[in-house]
């Protein structure tokens, strides 16, 4: 059995860890799950909900982006994702925990809360996917998959307004690491990987453009991910919520 990697389509978390496979040339199998039904499947493989899992060809399991990651630095040394030197590696991997912990459910709340107001747009984050059932039957449930994603997700109208607000202060804090070095350098590091597909998801929202536009940032993202799928149009977030106060 070869590595499987489970993900769903669009996560960013699951980009982050695809780039890393990618970029150490291990072979892996993609299995697409269903958003919502994924829960179901990941907490009786794994003994969570969340993706991604990774089952390795021994049978192994490591669920989470940083957990992977570090399970793929011992199995495949080069290229390294994370510095040799101790002091640096602190410094990255401080910056690929706030990936994780701060911009990583940021990024899923205004994601779900801009599906629930345009569930057509669900399927365009399905672009390349394999699910097990058709696109279009899939989108049969889209008005509730985006429902259930908003109540798991805890993307409710005053958090989301609240993560909307605290954007550009994350986006500039990005942007310091990109100017200090930590992030954009000349190899992507854990970090890039974490932060970038994060800014990448909320790039794929066209009412952000204002936010994410002409920064660093978006040209780390832009440069780590291009290809990632998914769009939803402008006009679909409240305008009240992305004025500044």
């Amino acid at each position: 059995m070869a590595h499987r990697l489970y993900v769903i389509p669009g996560s960013h978390p699951c980009a982050a860890v695809e780039a890393a496979l990618r970029l150490k040339a291990i072979d892996y199998e993609r299995v697409d799950l269903l958003p919502v039904l994924h829960a179901v499947h990941q907490r009786l493989v794994f003994g969570h909900r969340t993706v991604p899992g990774l089952r390795l060809e021994g049978g192994e399991k490591v669920q989470g982006s940083r957990a992977i990651v570090r399970r793929l630095e011992r199995l495949a040394p080069a290229p390294a994702l994370l510095p040799a030197d101790p002091e640096r590696r602190a410094v990255v991997e401080r910056a690929e925990e706030w990936g994780d912990e701060v911009l990583q459910p940021l990024g899923r709340r205004v994601i779900w809360a801009a599906l629930r107001r345009c569930p057509g747009a669900l399927a365009s984050y399905a672009q390349g996917a394999r699910l097990p059932v058709p696109v279009r039957v899939a989108m049969l449930g889209a008005p509730l998959v985006t429902r259930a994603e908003v109540a798991l997700n805890g993307a409710d109208d005053p958090d989301v307004r609240a993560d909307l607000k605290a954007l550009p202060r994350h986006l500039d804090r990005i942007d310091g690491w990109i100017a200090q070095g930590v992030l954009a350098g000349l190899a992507p590091n854990a970090a890039d990987l974490q932060i970038g597909a994060g800014v990448r998801l909320l790039t794929t929202v066209a009412d952000l453009d204002p936010l994410v536009g002409g920064r660093p940032a978006r040209e780390l993202a832009l440069r780590l991910f291009p290809d990632l799928a998914g769009h939803v149009p402008a006009g679909v977030l409240p305008s009240r919520w992305l004025r500044p106060d």
